[in-house]
């Protein structure tokens, strides 16, 4: 009986130890992401650049790019940093260990007010001495959007995972200006006084320009990168695209006021400066963030 005794007791104090031991062992790092987790990205390209310039003494150095890069940024056409934002958000979700979603979105929208006095015509007709002024407005609005929505595979379960992707491609740029004036024209005031914000050319006034008009990127983007993971769902990663898209370009018009000496009216006419175009592109030029900093949570 004290045999079986001590048998059962050695036994039990055995797996009390063993359990014990289990309890305080270190839990396995999980480097890569798993399903459910959120992943967020950052472009090292504008940290890189900032390096390099401070070794050759650039006196144009910043972080203000710091942040994803938008897919559509420096594309074709798509070239003005005044209409296409410098910055996006980069932002991936795991559906499975292997699969996920991923997107990147920027956004840049904007408007310009610019103001400025003009004599006021009115007044000076009433009373030549007068110093009373008017006001002339411009507006001008940019705006630019660039998003990128796809999908994902992910190869690999230690600290390097090979990363393929496909996405579509969609960005818009546009700006408009539209001008306010404090004199009126009329049949009386043909050619009213205007500011050097104002556009006054001969008996034409203009009311609104679209400037380079609006331009519509769409497309399809491929990839292919890895991604080396420096520590628990923190990685370093570089990737190349493939893309193919098409860039369609609006009209560019010019509405403008003049007097028609035939009616003996103020007329607001449309002229028609440029017609549409379009382009199409196929190549690895929309390399996105090519390199990056990813985090998963």
């Amino acid at each position: 009986m004290k045999k079986i005794l001590s048998t059962i007791f050695v036994s039990c104090m055995f797996a009390t130890t063993m359990m014990a031991q289990e309890a305080t062992a270190p839990a396995k790092k999980q480097y890569v992401p798993e399903e459910g987790d959120f992943g967020l990205s950052v472009s090292l390209n504008p940290i890189l650049k900032y390096v390099g310039n401070a070794f050759n003494n650039s006196d144009n150095n910043s972080l203000e790019s710091l942040g994803g890069e938008p897919f559509a940024k420096y594309q074709g056409s798509f070239k003005d940093k005044d209409l296409l934002p410098d910055v996006s958000i980069m932002g991936k979700y795991m559906l499975t260990d292997e699969w996920g979603l991923r997107a990147n979105i920027g956004l840049n929208l904007g408007a310009i007010y610019d103001r400025e006095y003009v004599q006021d015509d009115k007044a000076i007709a009433q009373n030549g001495l007068s110093e009373d002024k008017v006001i002339d407005q411009t507006k001008t609005t940019k705006n630019g959007v660039s998003i990128m929505v796809g999908g994902e595979y992910r190869k690999g379960e230690k600290r390097i995972q090979g990363v393929f992707g496909m996405g579509l491609l969609f960005a818009l740029q546009n700006s408009k200006t539209i001008y306010t004036y404090g004199n009126e024209m009329t049949t009386v005031n043909q050619t009213p006084s205007t500011s050097s914000i104002g556009a006054l050319n001969g008996t034409k006034r203009t009311l609104m320009t679209n400037g380079e008009g609006a331009d519509v990127y769409t497309g399809i983007t491929g990839s292919a990168g890895v991604e080396y993971f420096i520590a628990p769902k923190i990685s370093l990663g570089a990737e190349v695209n493939l893309s193919a898209y098409y860039v369609f370009r609006s009209q560019r018009r010019s509405v403008y006021e003049e007097y028609n000496p035939q009616k003996e009216i103020i007329e607001e006419k449309t002229e028609r400066i440029k017609p549409r175009s379009r382009e199409f592109h196929l190549g690895t030029e929309s390399i996105g963030g090519a390199l990056t900093l990813n985090f998963y949570f």
